[in-house]
């Protein structure tokens, strides 16, 4: 069996990548630069300028780049309207008073900050400042505390708003299968199971360690919650409205319309709807906390500048260098290679799955999309799984990275916020109560034993 140009590129690039990052101490965005600008060389050296130039191209016009910025726009919107912390009060008066209740507010608010940002620090860092106290002052011990925390963290990754799904589903042998609008809800299926997941967790830590409610006098009655925090719901509209117009029956009855028909539902892209009407809604909810001049947006503009700089710079990397790739032929060597493999299903999805969880740990999201992405959907693919389903098992087996000792940041965040001095206690219950039982919750979605629309 010969090795083709493709799958050399491809190993090319992994290797320089995880030198780049893991020896040389360097950040991923400059890996991902200098991966791309490597394997480009095997087009030809009179082919690397247009190589470059046309991959670059090709990147930017994706609509995964532009729903990247939007959401990344989003998520900066929602918190400079103070969106989030409505969510968090009315989350707590709704469940506060639950035994354990602070580490639910804490789960809960994780994902509804899923649903906006696929940003596991910043979920870490944003939910863990305020929900973190509550959980210590209710009896959770510091320890367990920082846990939770580290261990909801990632379920930004397994939601539609992370960057890493818009990758994935433009990386060659992935987009011929799966339009972004359809793994957007399947991703939230599968998002709803990580979810159930942590909120099954939090309900055995609370029995286990006899945990007790939130303090009545830290609780907003829930008629006043609903008063003052009760918009904050309406942001659930910005995200229902384009997936009903596109899905189930009122999609139907607008396609039968002949001024609106098929074209016109095809027409309503989901990911790039979804964070414009959440943008709208944020700012007329917070339109007080908002600022109300040119320079105030600016300041906004610059205060996320880093951040989505440092995601678009990824992200355009990233899908240049699938676009190299894509050109080499790297799915058709992948295909021939995979094509070899006599594995039961079950054992061919759970390495595909062990492997997203070994590389995620290192790597970033996006950095591990782009590494073994459209690898491990081919895997998903040839033992039996549908493209929806595949895609979701991706996205849940990534989630694991928040909680992947010993390079997550969101331990150390978690740890910071909770008190805890040494982080090493927090990887044992990490590994055996959150990076293992998600691992195989992707392996039962991908062999769709629990099922995604």
């Amino acid at each position: 069996m010969t090795i083709g140009t493709g799958l050399i590129a491809f190993i090319v690039f992994l290797a320089v990548v995880f030198l780049w990052i893991l020896v040389l101490k360097r950040n991923v965005t400059e890996g991902l630069g200098a991966a791309f600008l490597i394997i480009s060389l095997f087009m030809g050296p009179a082919n690397y300028p247009s190589t470059i130039l046309s991959a670059l191209n090709t990147a930017a016009m994706d609509t995964p780049f532009l729903a990247t910025m939007l959401f990344m726009l989003m998520a900066a919107i929602m918190n400079r309207a103070g969106v989030i912390e409505r969510l968090v009060e009315l989350l707590n008066s709704l469940i506060g008073k639950v035994r354990g209740g602070a580490a639910y507010v804490s789960t809960c608010a994780s994902f509804m900050f899923g649903l906006v940002s696929g940003n596991g620090d910043a979920n870490s860092a944003t939910v863990g400042a305020i929900t973190v106290p509550w959980m210590k002052e209710s009896g959770w011990s510091p320890t367990i505390a920082a846990t939770i925390n580290a261990g909801n963290a990632g379920v930004c990754q397994a939601m539609p708003a992370c960057t890493a799904m818009f990758l994935l589903v433009g990386l060659e042998g992935v987009a011929e299968y799966i339009d972004v609008g359809t793994a957007y809800v399947a991703v939230l299926c599968g998002g709803l199971w990580s979810l159930g997941y942590r909120l099954l967790r939090v309900w055995l830590y609370a029995r286990k360690y006899d945990v007790q409610p939130v303090p009545a006098d830290r609780i907003k009655p829930l008629w006043k919650s609903f008063r003052e925090d009760g918009s904050s719901l309406l942001i659930l509209a910005g995200i229902s409205i384009p997936l009903v117009i596109t899905i189930g029956p009122l999609s139907t009855v607008l396609k039968g319309i002949e001024s609106f028909g098929s074209t016109g539902v095809s027409a309503i892209n989901i990911v790039v709807w979804v964070p414009i009407l959440v943008c709208i809604i944020c700012m007329l909810i917070g339109w007080k906390r908002l600022p109300h001049t040119v320079s105030g947006w600016l300041d906004i503009a610059k205060g996320c500048q880093k951040s989505i700089c440092s995601a678009g710079t990824i992200l355009l990397f990233s899908l240049a260098s699938c676009d190299v790739l894509s050109t080499l032929g790297f799915s058709g060597d992948l295909a021939v290679i995979l094509g070899n493999l006599e594995l039961p299903s079950i054992l061919m999805v759970l390495i595909g799955c062990v492997l997203v969880v070994l590389v995620a740990s290192p790597l970033s999201a996006n950095a591990t999309t782009t590494a073994i992405g459209a690898v491990t959907f081919t895997v998903f693919i040839q033992a039996g799984a549908s493209p929806s389903a595949a895609v979701a098992a991706f996205m849940i087996a990534l989630s694991t990275a928040g909680a992947s000792p010993p390079s997550s940041a969101p331990i150390f965040i978690s740890c910071g916020l909770a008190g805890v001095e040494k982080a090493e206690s927090l990887f044992k219950p990490l590994v055996t109560d959150y990076v293992i039982p998600v691992t195989l919750l992707a392996v039962l979605v991908a062999m769709g034993i629990l099922p995604v629309l």
